[in-house]
């Protein structure tokens, strides 16, 4: 099992959000980070089974050379950047919604995983890293005799 800290998605600018994005702005500020450029968290699913964990995350346009994963002392780290093009940086856009610049997300896993077999796979701007349980805490059948 996995220990998370829960965030609402953000759905568009409502009354009720508006809170929570102001928040978010003062918040997610870093001295790091380009001029204009905000720091974005990318959204993560993860399912668990008896044999692994399987997380993905959405990372569209960032090149999966741009992406690290780590793991240290059971906490999982995915970090990278997403970057501007030089037609995106242009000071005759009309709107720019996309986020930009580094991101950074953790997670502290509770169960044993087999460092030695975790796999990641970049496809179509998912990023799925499978986290296959070690063999001590995998659920087993006991045969009665």
């Amino acid at each position: 099992m996995l220990s998370l800290v829960r965030r609402e998605p953000r759905h568009g600018w409502g009354f009720f959000n508006l809170r929570n994005e102001v928040d978010r702005m003062f918040h997610d500020s870093s001295e790091d980070s380009e001029p204009g450029e905000n720091r974005w968290a990318p959204s993560v699913d993860i399912i668990e089974d008896d044999a692994q964990l399987v997380l993905s995350a959405e990372i569209p346009g960032v090149g999966k050379e741009d992406v690290k994963i780590n793991l240290h002392d059971s906490v999982l780290t995915i970090e990278g950047e997403k970057r501007h093009s030089e037609k995106e940086k242009a000071d005759n856009s009309y709107r720019n919604e996309r986020y930009y610049g580094k991101f950074s997300r953790s997670f502290t896993l509770n169960s044993d995983i087999d460092a030695d077999k975790i796999k990641a796979d970049y496809k179509s701007g998912v990023l799925t890293v499978a986290l296959p349980k070690s063999d001590k805490v995998k659920p087993r059948q006991i045969t009665i005799n």
